[in-house]
């Protein structure tokens, strides 16, 4: 059985995912406790764990807030990204098995029918099967030490957030990228699946950026 720090952890930590927490808000221990019906011990435990992930960040006499991205944080995520994730692409090219093939093909299957149905709640879905894309890739890289480089980039409140920054035109744009990796992988061809991851996660990061800073001038 999970314990309460566990789950006001996992909690806090969907919640800053998603977006319903918005970077730089406070978070309060009382607020948290009383409505997730908890003592503040689990949620002081909670914000703490997701303060070393640097998800939140505590100010002295303060408390807890969302931890917020500059331009440069932006830029900094997405060349790391661009980088190791091209060569996790070509690597896995090379050695991916037959069953993480198929898989590839089958989170690009579902990304697909996400995008053209767009119910309520798809773009959280979207981007729970592009992190399990990307990680399969850099899994099937066989290379460890790269996973854990690339899976502590994607596992930030930047990057699992990409896709309620997007438009729809983005998502559509972004399946097709994956359906093309899926492809190149699936042939073996090590050239076509880097360049193609390197081109992804470039217009990712220009629409990225677009859509997040452009809104805010927009509403200043």
């Amino acid at each position: 059985m999970a314990q309460p720090s566990t789950k006001v952890y996992d909690v806090i930590r969907s919640r800053i995912m998603s977006g319903t927490y918005a970077p730089g808000q406070h978070l309060v221990e009382t607020e948290i406790s009383q409505e997730l019906n908890v003592s503040r011990s689990p949620v002081r435990m909670a914000l703490k764990r997701l303060t070393q992930e640097s998800l939140v960040t505590t100010e002295s006499n303060r408390g807890s807030f969302v931890a917020q991205w500059t331009r440069s944080d932006i830029n900094e995520v997405f060349d790391l990204r661009q980088m190791l994730e091209s060569r996790a692409a070509s690597l896995a090219a090379q050695a991916a098995t037959p069953e993480e093939i198929a898989r590839l093909q089958s989170l690009v299957d579902e990304m697909a029918v996400l995008a053209e149905r767009r119910a309520e709640g798809y773009r959280d879905d979207l981007h729970h099967n592009n992190q399990a894309f990307h990680l399969l890739i850099v899994s099937a890289a066989r290379s460890p030490r790269l996973f854990q480089f690339v899976r502590t980039l994607t596992d930030t409140s930047l990057t699992l957030g990409t896709y309620f920054y997007y438009s729809d035109a983005d998502i559509d744009r972004s399946v097709h990228f994956h359906q093309d990796l899926a492809n190149a992988i699936a042939s073996r061809n090590s050239a076509a699946a880097e360049a193609l991851m390197a081109a992804h996660l470039c217009l990712a990061h220009t629409a990225f950026e677009a859509n997040r800073f452009g809104a805010a001038q927009q509403s200043a």
